[in-house]
């Protein structure tokens, strides 16, 4: 169930990848609820505006305030959550071409998961195209 008042991390739980990074969100910011998307009722995601199929395309987080961020957006808000990072965030909304570079790269990531899982010994996605 979606808590309010705190903050989603919601990630494709079938991917090595996926998983290993989340395991890492989890260690790097306690404040925020990192579970597969998969352990939501579908209506219950759609109050959100997303459903399952927006969700294995890309992470999502769930604001504490309702609002949602995709894919490189959504790890951008995660990182400003983290006082260490807002740097980093900052310097890539300062410099468009950063920002748009991350954007490409997430979504080369996020279709080449399974490829990647299974070349670093993860394990490898089950969802496939």
């Amino acid at each position: 169930m979606i808590q309010a008042g705190k903050d989603h991390l919601l990630f494709d739980g079938d991917c090595g990848i996926c998983t290993w990074c989340s395991e890492l969100a989890k260690r790097m910011n306690s404040q925020f609820i990192v579970q597969p998307y998969l352990m939501f009722d579908e209506a219950e995601l759609q109050q959100f505006g997303i459903d399952y199929e927006s969700c294995t395309k890309e992470l999502k987080v769930i604001t504490r305030r309702g609002r949602v961020y995709g894919g490189a957006f959504g790890v951008n808000y995660f990182l400003w959550r983290k006082p260490a990072f807002k740097p980093l965030v900052i310097l890539l909304y300062a410099i468009p071409p950063l920002l748009l570079l991350e954007v490409i790269g997430y979504k080369i990531v996020a279709i080449n998961r399974h490829r990647i899982s299974a070349w670093f010994g993860l394990k490898a996605c089950a969802l496939r195209r």
